[in-house]
């Protein structure tokens, strides 16, 4: 059964803790996130050019038999990545939502945390250019578990322990948090990188993220003490039925968060090449066309991390007031979505390295109005099966932008690279044009107007 709300006006919690909607379980993940989100960024954002090394490594000896370029070959691995790495989140966000619904948000949560342990020994254990190329994909299912089967799991927990009103403001102190890790972690991965090359830089952040991992699992298993189930029954067509049960309101707001995250999958694995220079790479088709080093790189990453903090609280207390308004904020993400990879290429061309400040502060624009939304979405999800309803939101937009990265590295090898950039944009304007005239609820929160069904019924 969901735990019941919690108020947080009690003697034990103290007010300021309360307007921050902090208790036991919301500290966990909050601490969770953060290790467990620190230690990716120590490394994924480099990925790509870990794939890019260890290609070109194997391909100095081996491009003899093969038809493509080597251009060719690195941006459609990289492109295969990213599509590797959405379905896996679309198949995961499908599976968390379920078993986390029917085995509670305690023991999924921690169960879950030990899965990028896995991935992170697999990785590891790469020693020989090829080897290492196939281990960053057979890596991926075990560490993006955590991340996108927890998601479903994280928000029921929210949800069930906080009111509507602290709900907003529990989701930004969430993404604060996710923040201020990601500075930290960009900023030193972008130094192990460009100190230890690609490969071994990478390497090094993963070995950092194991050791982050663990004692993320241990504050958990002390920490958490929230443990909800959803009550629908899992019957024959329970997923096509609780997808019928999601409000329209709802369906809108998927079907916008497509088109941004088609316009964000699109170069989302390219940026790093197109910018960033490799020491012993010749450049070729759009590869190092910035020529700025690793570090740099981290610190515009950062810098896009940073952008996004200093909004969160400031628009949190806005839109979670009394009849505060949440549409505005969303649909400035939209736009923000769309503003990314235009400004990378044109204003990277036209101004240089400021030129990519201003694009990665746009970029950091992009989460303005994402508490908001996640507080949308937890009000309109049926609230009987609350956590498999969020997996299954976040599975059908996973499974429909999971293509995304590829038609990316498609359009860089057969137009060039900027039609990637130009072409996300088109989509990213389409999605924000859409959820500007299409969705309709705009003031805070309300009842969920999704019928739920009631114990031991068939979910309809």
């Amino acid at each position: 059964m969901p735990a019941p709300s919690l108020d947080y006006q009690t003697p034990d919690r103290p007010p300021f803790l309360a307007r921050l909607g902090l208790n036991s379980s919301t500290s966990a993940l909050l601490l969770a996130i953060l290790l467990i989100g620190m230690g990716q960024e120590l490394w994924a954002p480099f990925m790509p050019k870990f794939i890019q090394q260890s290609l070109h490594d194997y391909l100095k000896t081996h491009l003899w038999h093969l038809r493509l370029s080597q251009t060719a070959i690195i941006v459609l691995a990289v492109g295969l990545f990213g599509t590797w790495k959405d379905l896996q989140e679309a198949i995961y966000y499908y599976i968390g939502g379920r078993i986390g619904g029917a085995l509670g948000t305690r023991i999924s949560l921690i169960a879950f945390a030990t899965l990028p342990l896995i991935g992170y020994v697999l990785l590891l254990s790469a020693f020989t250019p090829a080897l290492a190329t196939i281990m960053a994909f057979a890596s991926l299912p075990f560490i993006s578990a955590y991340d996108s089967i927890s998601q479903p799991a994280t928000l029921t927990v929210v949800g069930d322990t906080l009111k509507s009103h602290l709900r907003i403001m529990a989701f930004s102190l969430q993404a604060i948090q996710r923040r201020i890790s990601r500075i930290i972690a960009y900023l030193v991965a972008g130094m192990l990188v460009y100190i230890f090359g690609a490969v071994l830089g990478v390497k090094v952040g993963v070995a950092i993220s194991f050791l982050l991992v663990l004692l993320a699992v241990v504050l958990q298993v002390r920490m958490l003490k929230t443990d909800s189930r959803d009550t629908a029954p899992r019957t024959p067509g329970f997923s096509l039925n609780l997808f019928r049960r999601f409000h329209p309101e709802l369906r809108k707001l998927l079907l916008a968060d497509i088109f941004a995250r088609v316009a964000e999958g699109m170069p989302r694995e390219l940026f790093v090449l197109y910018a960033v220079a490799s020491t012993d790479i010749i450049p070729g088709f759009g590869f190092a066309t910035f020529s700025i080093t690793p570090a740099r790189f981290g610190q515009l990453l950062a810098l896009m991390s940073f952008t996004s903090l200093i909004t969160y609280l400031p628009i949190g207390y806005i839109a979670s007031r009394p009849g505060g308004q949440k549409k505005p904020f969303i649909a400035l993400t939209f736009v923000c979505f769309a503003l990314f990879p235009l400004a990378f290429w044109w204003l990277g061309h036209l101004l240089g390295i400021w030129g990519l400040v201003i694009a990665y502060i746009i970029a950091g624009l992009r989460e303005i109005g994402e508490p908001a939304r996640k507080a949308i979405i937890t009000e309109l999800l049926p609230q009987d099966a609350k956590t498999a309803a969020t997996g299954l939101y976040w599975s059908v937009r996973s499974f429909a932008v999971m293509l995304a990265p590829l038609l990316g590295a498609v359009l860089w090898i057969t137009i060039s690279p900027a039609a990637a950039f130009i072409t996300s944009f088109v989509v990213g304007i389409i999605g924000a044009i859409m959820f500007a005239l299409l969705f309709n609820r705009s003031a805070g929160p309300t009842n969920n107007t999704a019928p739920a069904a009631a114990p031991h019924t068939t979910a309809r």
